[in-house]
């Protein structure tokens, strides 16, 4: 669904899925609907998040690591898919400023 400034994604991940890593496609909130599903940074933070739990994306423009991973590595957890809402909003990444929302 796309609305001025906004797109809107339903998104469906399966039990045991896990991606590659990767920066968001541009900045984004994420909603799990069901499910449970897990973000990994760069430098080892891990958050598993499910219904009622809100994120934001906003990792543009990373640099690479020593292991050459960029952005974030996510997947589902538990024994049930990941049904997600992302809301990818038509703004520039705020690369290298603190974030704007506060």
């Amino acid at each position: 669904m796309k609305q001025s400034g906004v797109t809107i994604t339903f998104t469906v991940l399966p039990v045991g899925w896990v991606g590659n890593w990767h920066e968001n496609p541009k900045p984004q909130w994420i909603i799990p609907l069901s499910g449970r599903w897990f973000v990994e940074t760069m430098d080892g933070q891990r958050v598993e998040m499910g219904p009622g739990e809100i994120s934001f994306g906003e990792d543009q423009g990373t640099k690479a690591d020593a292991q050459g991973h960029k952005g974030h590595l996510s997947g589902t957890v538990g024994d049930a898919p990941a049904v997600l809402i992302m809301v990818q909003l038509e703004e520039t990444p705020t690369i290298e400023q603190s974030c704007r929302l506060r």
